[in-house]
């Protein structure tokens, strides 16, 4: 009689552990599922030409030119 008394109660505490644990990753994802949410807003507002430019001119950066660049022109020989 005492087994069953033993097992039942060891039931239960395994039981609340259980909950506890449930609980515990259930704030843990809905954590992660609103960061998610979050860099997706963040992404999805990035592609909007408007706001990477604000984003630039608020950071002292400037237009590309095309004195910007040096072209570099590479020749393969057939001499190895």
């Amino acid at each position: 009689m005492s087994l069953f008394v033993v097992l039942y109660v060891w039931q239960n505490i395994e039981i609340v552990k259980i909950e506890m644990e449930y609980r515990t990753l259930s704030g843990k994802e809905s954590r992660l599922v609103k960061e998610k949410d979050r860099l997706l807003y963040e992404i999805e507002r990035f592609r909007r030409m408007d706001v990477v430019e604000d984003y630039a001119r608020k950071r002292s950066m400037r237009q590309m030119l095309p004195g910007d660049f040096e072209v570099i022109s590479v020749r393969r020989s057939n001499a190895q």
